[in-house]
C-alpha cells in the first residue's frame, strides 16, 4: 500500500505542477471541474444520495465553476442558484422528515466542494497565481508527508481519537512544521514575499489544512466507509487526496487577497 501511494504521488504530482505552470486556463479550469464532479460522485456515494438528487448536483457545481471561469463576481450567485435547483427538485419530491435529511446532505455537500474547489481555482486567477498555487500545494502535501512519516516515527498521543485513531499529535506538529518549511522554501526561491511576513500565515495554512482533512475523516466515519473511492492507487478516492488542500485553499486564497504579501 505505501509503495502503490509513493508511485502515484510520483506519477501524477509532476504533471499536476506542469499543468498548473503552463497548462492554459480552460485546461486547469477543466481539472478542477472535473476534480469536483469526481469529488461529488465520491460524496454522493458515501452519503447514499439518490441518482436523481447526484444529478442534480452534477449541474449545480457545474453552473458554480462555470460562473468562476466566465467571471469571479458570479460565484455567490451561483452557489445560490445551486441552492435553488436543490428547491425545484424537492418541490416534485417532496417526502416529509426524509426531505430534511437529504436536503442536508445534499446541500452541504455542494457548498462543501463547489467553495473549496471553487477557491482553488480562485488561486490560480490571483496575479502570479501559478506560482502561488505551487507554494498552497507544497504546504498542504509537505504537510500530509511530514505529518506521516512523523506520526509513525514518533506518534503517541492521539489528536483526535474518535475520528482519525492513527492521528498524533506529534504528526500534527511534525507535518505543520514540514509544510511550513516546504513553502517558506518556494517563497523565497520565487521571491513571492518576505518570509518573516509570510511564515505565521503558512503555518494557519497547514493547520486548516489538517482540518479540512479531519472535517473529510468525519465525513467517511459517519458514513462507515474507510476510503470516498479507489481512483488513486494507495491513496483511496480524489477526496482521500485533496481533502486538505482544498479545505485550506479558502483561506489561502483570502490571505493573499487581503494582506497582498
Amino acid at each position: 500500500m505505501h509503495r502503490a501511494r509513493v508511485l502515484t504521488a510520483l506519477v501524477l504530482l509532476p504533471l499536476l505542477i506542469g499543468l498548473v505552470l503552463y497548462g492554459p486556463k480552460i485546461l486547469v479550469w477543466l481539472l478542477v471541474l472535473s476534480a469536483t464532479e469526481i469529488g461529488w460522485y465520491e460524496y454522493a456515494r458515501m452519503t447514499r444520495l439518490p441518482p436523481d438528487l447526484f444529478m442534480a448536483g452534477v449541474f449545480g457545481l457545474f453552473a458554480v465553476l462555470l460562473a468562476l471561469y466566465l467571471n469571479p463576481s458570479f460565484f455567490l450567485l451561483a452557489l445560490w442558484l445551486s441552492l435553488f435547483l436543490l428547491t425545484l427538485y424537492f418541490l416534485a419530491r417532496f417526502a416529509g422528515y426524509e426531505f430534511i435529511v437529504l436536503f442536508g446532505f445534499s446541500l452541504a455537500g455542494m457548498v462543501y466542494l463547489g467553495l473549496c474547489f471553487g477557491h482553488l481555482f480562485l488561486v490560480f486567477t490571483l496575479e502570479q497565481g501559478r506560482l502561488w498555487l505551487l507554494v498552497l500545494l507544497a504546504v498542504v502535501f509537505g504537510t500530509d508527508t511530514g505529518a506521516y512519516y512523523t506520526g509513525r516515527a514518533l506518534g503517541r498521543r492521539p489528536f483526535a481519537p474518535r475520528v482519525s485513531p492513527k492521528k498524533t499529535w506529534e504528526g500534527t506538529v511534525g507535518g505543520t512544521l514540514c509544510g511550513m518549511m516546504l513553502g517558506a522554501l518556494l517563497v523565497f526561491w520565487l521571491d513571492l514575499a518576505p518570509l518573516p511576513k509570510i511564515l505565521p500565515f503558512l503555518g494557519a495554512v497547514s493547520v486548516v489544512g489538517q482540518i479540512g482533512d479531519l472535517l473529510e475523516s468525519m465525513i467517511k466515519r459517519a458514513c462507515g466507509v474507510k476510503d470516498s473511492g479507489e481512483l488513486l492507487p494507495g491513496h483511496g478516492g480524489l477526496l482521500d487526496r485533496v481533502d486538505a488542500l482544498i479545505f485550506a485553499a479558502p483561506l489561502f486564497y483570502w490571505g493573499l487577497y487581503f494582506f497582498k504579501f
